[in-house]
């Protein structure tokens, strides 16, 4: 007979993962995690906090979700002046806090899938965001545009337009 999905070691096994995200939005990471809890090795704490994810332990996932998109969003931040000074370290940070953010909000993934029958043929519609250096000012309007960073005025006069402060280079 299967095993009851009220049964106790199923309770206490979605109150490990519950934990487990808990302790990774305090900072922990996945060795201490696994080490706290009692999971074998560090993997077994990130599929724990996924597995929590997936079945969204509705306010521990949530706030994760939103602490993690809050520091992507300060890392941006904070690298951004770097970047656009012409470090290529911090553009790196950048486009891989941007990617972070994509897979976090689940950009990546089929906005709409339309289903027909009848010989009606399937229609798919797919948006991505690609992020190349040269055009990271768009990529920033598009991000803030879904809700995924916050573009807030640094003192500088720009006229409402990010491409005031730094105009697309033309190639000579």
């Amino acid at each position: 007979m299967p095993e009851s999905k009220l049964s106790p070691r199923r309770i206490s096994a979605v109150e490990k993962q519950r934990r487990a995200v808990e302790l990774r939005m305090a900072g922990h990471t996945w060795q201490t995690i696994a080490d706290t809890l009692g999971y074998s090795n560090h993997s077994s704490a990130i599929r724990a906090v996924e597995a929590a994810l997936v079945k969204t332990l509705e306010p521990a996932a949530d706030s994760f979700r939103a602490l993690t998109l809050e520091r992507l969003t300060k890392v941006i931040q904070v690298f951004w002046p770097m970047m656009i000074q012409g470090d290529y370290s911090a553009a790196r940070t950048v486009m891989q806090a941007s990617s972070d953010i994509r897979k976090l909000m689940g950009l990546d993934s089929p906005v709409q899938v339309e289903h027909g029958g009848n010989g009606i043929p399937i229609q798919h519609e797919v948006s991505q965001v690609s992020i190349e250096i040269g055009d990271v000012t768009e990529a920033l309007k598009v991000l803030a545009d879904i809700g995924a960073v916050r573009l807030e005025p640094n003192g500088h006069q720009t006229n409402g337009s990010l491409d005031s402060l730094y105009p697309a280079q033309t190639d000579s």
